[in-house]
């Protein structure tokens, strides 16, 4: 078989044109040119001493060396030293390239880590800032361990909506089987002779039964959800409503009562934001001294209609803010007034039924007391 052209060649030649010495038999012959940068290489035809026929070098590189009377003609070929830049520059880029689909994988898994991170955060806080517990997560695989961390979140809240609805349940229940036992009480109390105790004990059960009247009305807005009340109705008509019917109570305590109104038209149940724009300002009004201020604001952007009731009365602690909504809280503040700590729950309830949110402000008139009341309505 043929062997391969050796690397090295060389050849000595006296000036007379013999061969004294080398692994050739006559002097290479230059076939090609090639500029490779700061290199210039050949294309040589040699004759080695053992074989009668030429070979190729196809890259090589030629030296010619004058010697006195004698010439060195030296050749290198390079052929294989190409083939290794060749095999390196190629090995490089295929490293370069699977380094960057390497990168481009962790970014997508890390942005697909983070995505559902921030789905399931986002998720908490909403519950959290809202209290709907029929939020649940968006599972969309099965494959990874997100997707099982999502899975156990979803039944935990399974579980802990059973639970708040259970209690809720027989809340009502008890609710709904008192209020005719106490409707018979009270027919009963008013057959007493005496004015005055006959008066304090009708009081006591008629606010029994507002109370169990409100716990009724909570459950059923919350519960059914119906609609059937909405409406196109005048929002700033219905609060108009409410400050003339709590304009006489304000006066009679002096107490500055003043709205600025922009006229807004919405879908929604009118009987019941009356209800909860009256239950706000009654608070309002209720905590605030003789002489004090209550506002009551009525706004709108491109997408929210807001409610704002504010008012420099006792106010509430920060701490307490968070639990204004919550069935028969009362902060300690108001513990001495008339109430049951229904009223803001109903308010929530009905805020929630017209796909809005409530939220309190502390000291919004920044006089060191008082509270603010915020009803956010989507359009």
């Amino acid at each position: 078989s043929a062997q391969p052209p050796p690397l090295r060649a060389f050849i000595v030649l006296s000036n007379k044109d013999e061969v004294i010495a080398g692994n050739l038999t006559e002097v290479p012959q230059i076939k090609e040119h090639h500029d490779e940068g700061q290199f210039k290489t050949f294309s040589l035809s040699i004759t080695l001493s053992q074989q009668n026929e030429s070979e190729t070098l196809e890259q090589a590189l030629l030296e010619v060396v004058e010697l006195g009377e004698y010439t060195l003609y030296v050749g290198r070929g390079i052929g294989s030293l190409y083939s290794a830049q060749w095999f390196a520059k190629t090995f490089s880029w295929i490293i370069v390239v699977l380094l960057c689909l390497l990168s481009i994988l962790s970014f997508v898994v890390a942005a697909y880590v983070v995505n559902r991170i921030n789905r399931m955060s986002q998720t908490a806080d909403k519950i959290i800032k809202t209290g709907n517990l029929e939020e649940r997560l968006e599972i969309d695989s099965s494959w990874d361990d997100l997707s099982s961390l999502s899975f156990v979140f979803n039944h935990m809240l399974d579980t802990i909506e059973d639970s708040v609805n259970n209690i809720k349940s027989v809340t009502d229940s008890i609710a709904h089987d008192l209020r005719t036992p106490l409707s018979r009480l009270r027919n009963t109390l008013e057959k007493i002779d005496d004015p005055q105790l006959r008066e304090e004990t009708t009081q006591e059960a008629d606010n029994l039964l507002n109370m169990f009247n409100s716990l009724l009305r909570i459950s059923g807005i919350e519960t059914t959800k119906q609609k059937e009340g909405f409406t196109q109705c005048e929002l700033n008509a219905i609060a108009l409503d409410v400050i003339e019917l709590y304009q006489p109570l304000a006066e009679e305590r002096d107490i500055h009562l003043s709205s600025e109104l922009a006229p807004i038209v919405m879908q929604a149940d009118p009987n019941l934001l009356f209800q909860a724009i009256a239950n706000i300002l009654d608070n309002a009004i209720k905590y605030s001294k003789d002489g004090g201020r209550v506002e009551m604001e009525l706004s709108e952007t491109t997408t929210h209609i807001t409610i704002a009731v504010r008012d420099n009365g006792i106010g509430v602690s920060e701490e307490d803010i968070v639990n204004l909504d919550r069935r028969f809280y009362r902060a300690d503040r108001s513990r001495t007034s008339k109430g049951n700590g229904l009223g803001l729950s109903l308010v929530s309830a009905i805020i929630k039924l017209h796909n809005g949110h409530l939220w309190f402000v502390h000291d919004p008139l920044m006089q060191g007391h008082g509270l603010g009341v915020v009803c956010s309505l989507r359009k």
